[in-house]
């Protein structure tokens, strides 16, 4: 049995976020984790590019993919989920791959979409249920562990880092059998989690929140905030 420090959603540069993959794995070395959720925006080349030159720390391939009715964390993935589908056909996607569909920010206002009655009819393996990056972290927290609880689903925290500063700010303590990803998302599924959570500091809630009003009002653009 290994207990691991994982910060289960970071982004990189090949998405939204201002650090590269060596960045983000110094940045989760420097702060004591044993690994990380790599889940840029419709991309796992920054996963793979991690994977690659990364021995030391345990790195999950995943995506955050934007579905129909907002968006869903998908790891443990070898194929990207194309963006845009039906929630229902995201999730199928992901479970086919034997990885784990969790919501990210399910109650922060214009990210979180899916109403508690609908998260309780789909196949979700769980809640990210604090993000240190989110406005009023502590809030919505509160609001996300006590739905997680009604609905019987797992738990997580995470940075939700696009800063390499902000890597590990919060992260999920996973009791698992081994560091193989497959003992991984099997303890994180049975719920073997804790979450450790710390709001990033002001400043680069700042930069992302003027980062995301800008996205939100240009028509077209990269992929925004989450």
């Amino acid at each position: 049995m290994v207990r691991l420090r994982i910060d289960m959603h970071v982004h990189t540069n090949y998405s939204d976020s201002k650090a590269s993959v060596l960045e983000v794995i110094e940045a989760a070395k420097n702060k004591g984790l044993d690994g990380m959720a790599i889940t840029d925006h419709h991309t796992l080349l920054g996963a793979k590019e991690a994977m690659s030159v990364e021995n030391d720390l345990v790195i999950i391939p995943g995506e955050e993919v934007r579905t129909d009715r907002g968006e869903i964390l998908a790891f443990g993935i070898k194929e990207l989920v194309p963006k845009e589908l039906p929630i229902e056909e995201a999730i199928r996607m992901v479970h086919l791959q034997n990885g784990l569909v969790f919501i990210p920010h399910p109650t922060v206002p214009f990210f979180g979409k899916l109403k508690e009655s609908e998260m309780s009819t789909l196949p979700i393996d769980g809640l990210e249920v604090f993000s240190a990056i989110s406005p009023l972290a502590g809030h919505y927290a509160s609001k996300n562990i006590a739905m997680a609880e009604r609905l019987g689903f797992s738990m997580i925290a995470s940075s939700d880092s696009h800063f390499p500063e902000t890597v590990g700010d919060a992260y999920t303590i996973i009791d698992a059998e081994d560091r193989s990803l497959s003992s991984i998302l099997e303890a994180i599924k049975g719920g073997k989690t804790e979450t450790c959570c710390r709001s990033s500091k002001m400043r680069f809630k700042i930069r992302m929140l003027k980062y995301t009003i800008g996205f939100l009002f240009r028509k077209n653009g990269e992929e925004g905030y989450g």
